[in-house]
């Protein structure tokens, strides 16, 4: 359980993420009066939720411990399939051509501002939870 409520929190950061870096990429490449279709929206619904999923590499808390070289290893190969995900389903929504180095380069920079922002805010996020669990074991000690 613990693990889907953590995919359906990254899933929500992924989205916003990719809904803010669509909103600055198109009229940086496309131009302010670009058309686009709805289904983008639904696009970026489908690519969160394949990115979300791929966090099952991730560890949770309630695991056992991993090393820093491990956790390491983890996020690096996380990005990655980031990457493939974003670049692959990127390439067959019509976003992007490989062959516009700028728009590929724009997509390599708006998924490291992506992953960056996300692993920040759920950093974040996992500190102030950390805050409050030990301001509630504290609050325990001092009643026992």
């Amino acid at each position: 359980m613990k693990r889907l409520v953590f995919m359906v929190d990254l899933f929500e950061k992924i989205v916003v993420g990719v809904t803010v870096v669509t909103a600055i990429y198109i009229p940086v490449f496309y131009g302010w009066k670009a058309q686009i279709e709805v289904n983008i929206l639904w696009q970026i619904v489908g690519l969160s939720v394949v990115c979300a999923l791929g966090s099952v590499i991730l560890p949770l808390e309630d695991g056992k411990e991993v090393s820093r070289r491990g956790m390491l290893v983890r996020n690096i190969l996380y990005y990655l399939y980031i990457n493939i995900v974003v670049l692959g389903l990127g390439f067959l929504f019509d976003w992007f051509t490989f062959r516009n180095i700028p728009q590929l380069l724009g997509m390599a920079i708006s998924i490291g501002v992506v992953f960056i922002a996300v692993y920040f805010f759920s950093y974040c996020a996992q500190c102030e939870e950390a805050k409050r669990m030990n301001k509630k074991l504290r609050e325990r000690e001092r009643q026992l």
